[in-house]
């Protein structure tokens, strides 16, 4: 896979991560206003450990079924379906909200959509969260020959009536052909025998970098698998794990296994994360490559602003990624941010950077949200957003230049009664502020 930026520019970007970080913290008055603040990123630094690794190259000698990305798509068995008619309603340019209403120049239109087989776009228990692809694993924007867009499911287990949390599974979808699989995320156990649980976090966000997949664990931090070890099991159980010499994944062929994570040095208190002055909830994630060297971008959903100006409407966090390696730029043994700021728009539940902007798509389930976007310092402009809009993915036009923004809608049901609202699609990042 061909590499556009190189370590020295990795290693400038440590070097100055320290005094951009070191931004002072609004103040209360700064942070009831429209703007996007610089604060400071010193709390949010992260602690690698690769230590799973080993364990994952156990678990693939033991399994001997190591797949490719691309053998998993030649085994795809869903196909991508043309969106209907309520589907379509929760797209931006279907922006119906009378108690908003904004002007025909500030509304959004996809360029480009598709919807899930009808027996993953009514399913209640698996809830669409992250999105990334193919444009973040390589410059030329494919994974070999092939443009990809994958999505994270998180299991409600409430829902589904189970005492076990089956975690997250991934689908993988090939852009040109439309058919897609779902593949399991799966933790290695540290034992002598190889073996694995599920994973039973809510993968808010993805971004896809080289071949490490970054997921998003809301209390504590990045969970990172790796796509170059995918593993068929069998399926004629539905448990998890080494069952009487076999393997097996709730009934998944293929499961990618954890090797390494990335943690935040104090978690907030556990339940639903609310964010705190030095604790962050990883919400959304993405891959800016308008920087040198790469930045992944963590977002921060808050239910309402905060009166801390610390938080405000939830923060952005910016890490500097090595240009060959994929992995965090490391200072001191730690992921230290490349800088960090409070955005003033609650309920976010995707952001993107690009060339200075922040753009921060805002949620809602029965009615059509916002994109926002705008620098530091200026007034965020206001765009039509989709119902349920989810992670921000930007797949970006030749030669890394803007392209389009991805996002998924999660919505099927709403207070038990069947919505369909569960789209993906993508706009252009161009017509955004």
């Amino acid at each position: 896979m061909t590499r556009r930026r190189r370590w020295t520019a990795a290693l400038a970007a440590v070097l100055t991560a320290t005094s951009i970080a070191a931004v002072a913290r609004p103040t209360a008055a700064a942070a009831a206003d429209d703007l996007i603040h610089g604060r400071s990123a010193a709390a949010f630094t992260l602690t690698p450990d690769w230590g799973l690794e080993s364990y994952a190259e156990d678990l693939q000698a033991g399994l001997g079924t190591r797949r490719s990305v691309t053998a998993v798509l030649d085994a795809a068995n869903r196909s991508t379906a043309p969106c209907n008619a309520a589907q379509r309603g929760a797209l931006p340019e279907h922006y119906a909200r009378t108690d908003y209403p904004l002007p025909a120049d500030q509304i959004l239109t996809s360029s480009e959509s598709f919807c899930w087989d009808p027996g993953d776009s009514k399913v209640a228990y698996w809830v669409p969260q992250g999105i990334t692809g193919s444009s973040d694993t390589d410059d030329d924007g494919l994974w070999g020959e092939k443009r990809l867009i994958a999505v994270s499911w998180h299991y409600d287990k409430a829902v589904a009536g189970t005492s076990a949390d089956k975690g997250v599974r991934i689908s993988l979808v090939d852009r040109v052909t439309g058919r897609y699989r779902h593949v399991l995320l799966v933790e290695p156990t540290r034992t002598a025998t190889p073996n694995f649980t599920a994973v039973p976090i809510h993968a808010g966000g993805l971004a896809w970098l080289g071949h490490y997949l970054y997921v998003a664990d809301t209390r504590y931090g990045l969970r990172v698998f790796d796509m170059e070890r995918i593993l068929e099991v069998d399926t004629g159980e539905d448990v998890i794990g080494r069952q009487g010499g076999a393997y097996y994944a709730y009934t998944y062929q293929y499961v990618v296994p954890q090797v390494a994570s990335y943690r935040q040095a104090t978690p907030p208190p556990s339940g639903t994360c609310v964010p705190q002055p030095d604790g962050l909830c990883f919400s959304s994630l993405a891959l800016d490559r308008s920087t040198t060297p790469d930045t992944l971008v963590v977002g921060e959903y808050r239910d309402g602003r905060s009166a801390d100006a610390a938080i405000d409407g939830g923060r952005v966090v910016r890490y500097p990624v090595v240009s060959d390696t994929r992995r965090l730029v490391l200072a001191s043994g730690k992921a230290v941010p490349l800088d960090a700021v409070t955005l003033p728009k609650s309920n976010v539940q995707g952001a993107q950077t690009w060339k200075g902007r922040y753009l921060a798509g805002r949620s809602s389930l029965f009615k059509h949200s916002f994109m926002y976007s705008g620098p530091p310092g200026a007034a965020m402009v206001t765009n039509s957003w989709a119902i349920g809009g989810e992670d921000l993915y930007h797949e970006h036009g030749a030669g890394i230049t803007a392209g389009k923004l991805w996002s998924v809608t999660e919505h099927a049901y709403a207070e038990g009664e069947l919505i369909d609202r569960r789209a993906v699609f993508a706009v252009p990042l161009a017509d955004v502020g």
